[in-house]
């Protein structure tokens, strides 16, 4: 019983990372950094730590989306880097990874990407509900990345239940 008390102590302490975050390197000095799965709290200090040892990088997207601060986070540190983001052809980047993507320097949208946004929400009895207080930190996080007010009201406009696909038209 106390090595099962200690293992679900550890888990808490230590949650997992929900993401498969990897870095290979390509050709030069170019690194390819996949960030794949459901994003998770704490998915933004592995990538962190992963992208400290590149100094160019372009970060491949696939995921539905997930934990918002880990989005915004990732998203903050692509910006930093200076590194570029894409979503491979036929993968899904919404919601929270949709943000991520925003943050590339070159962003590179194709015709058979998906990526989709919609506004911040929390989940009240069961039901998803838009958050001001983070759709404010949304604003603020595009806002640092130079969007424009427009581009800021089309990422937040969709409902929770909802979703805005991207595409080179609206682009």
């Amino acid at each position: 019983m106390r090595y099962i008390a200690a293992g679900l102590l550890l888990l808490i302490a230590f949650p997992l990372s929900a993401a498969e975050i990897t870095r290979q390197p390509l050709e030069g000095d170019t690194d390819l950094i996949s960030v794949t799965g459901v994003l998770n709290d704490g998915d933004e200090i592995v990538f962190r730590n992963l992208a400290a040892t590149s100094s160019k990088a372009l970060v491949f997207l696939n995921s539905e989306g997930g934990d918002l601060k880990a989005g915004i986070e990732i998203g903050r540190a692509v910006r930093l880097r200076g590194f570029a983001t894409a979503t491979p052809p036929g993968t899904l980047c919404a919601s929270a990874c949709a943000l991520t993507w925003l943050a590339g320097s070159p962003r590179f949208l194709q015709p058979e990407s998906n990526i989709g946004f919609h506004a911040a929400y929390r989940v009240v009895d069961g039901k998803a509900s838009e958050s001001g207080v983070a759709n404010a930190l949304v604003g603020a996080y595009l806002n640092q990345l130079g969007l424009s007010e427009t581009a800021i009201a089309y990422v937040t406009s969709a409902p929770p239940e909802g979703i805005a696909w991207l595409t080179a038209d609206t682009a």
